[in-house]
């Protein structure tokens, strides 16, 4: 009797402490634990939401003054489907985007979401069994870094503002990946206040990266 009693204590024991031991490594960071790198993220992303999303890299305009001047696309290979990036640009090649966005966001993001569109390209279901195939945002050959004439700014030029200051982690949250809301508002119009939650991953290297939008 003795021995069935020891053995049911030390069973609720373990159970109990697999219990805390999981409470404990799912319980989510707090705000002033991971506030100055949220901000040190979307800070960041801003600048690559114009790569990604926005208007893009520069580019020399196919029918601009300087392209007819030179005849830059005087048998372009892609004439119709892409532009040339400018010189006068931060990244000149894809490798450099790639290192700019690997600091921000998470490696699931990247090549599940931004990297596809960007340097991949994509098929499209056309609802009829077949698909069309959509053009990468960006085209390198080694000697240049183009840009898609059909892409779509989907920032319409606008940024948005974050109020850090209304930062705070929301549910569902624990140790490896968190939400945030942050109250933020685009300039063109700073009536409209969003708050819908950020997710962020810890990754390897003990870090948080963003794994969501921020624009």
């Amino acid at each position: 009797m003795k021995k069935r009693i020891l053995t049911l204590f030390l069973t609720v024991c373990v159970l109990l402490g697999a219990a805390a031991a999981f409470t404990g490594c799912s319980k989510p960071p707090k705000v002033e634990e991971i506030y100055d790198r949220v901000v040190e993220l979307i800070e960041a992303s801003n600048e690559l939401n114009t790569v990604f999303y926005g208007a893009g890299l520069p580019v020399y305009e196919d029918d601009g003054v300087y392209a007819e001047y030179t005849h830059m696309y005087y048998g372009f290979e892609y004439a119709g489907q892409y532009e040339i990036v400018s010189d006068f640009t931060k990244f000149t090649s894809v490798d450099e985007i790639k290192a700019a966005a690997e600091k921000v966001y998470s490696t699931a993001y990247l090549e599940d979401v931004l990297y596809p569109s960007a340097f991949d390209g994509y098929a499209i279901e056309d609802g009829a069994g077949g698909a069309a195939f959509a053009y990468s945002r960006y085209l390198e050959d080694g000697a240049w870094i183009y840009r898609s004439v059909f892409d779509e700014d989907y920032l319409k030029g606008d940024t948005r503002i974050y109020d850090y200051s209304t930062m705070k982690i929301v549910s569902p949250s624990n140790d490896k990946a968190c939400y945030v809301s942050i109250e933020s508002y685009l300039l063109s119009s700073p009536d409209v206040i969003n708050d819908d939650p950020i997710r962020l991953v810890l990754q390897e290297d003990g870090q948080w990266y963003l794994d969501s939008f921020t624009g």
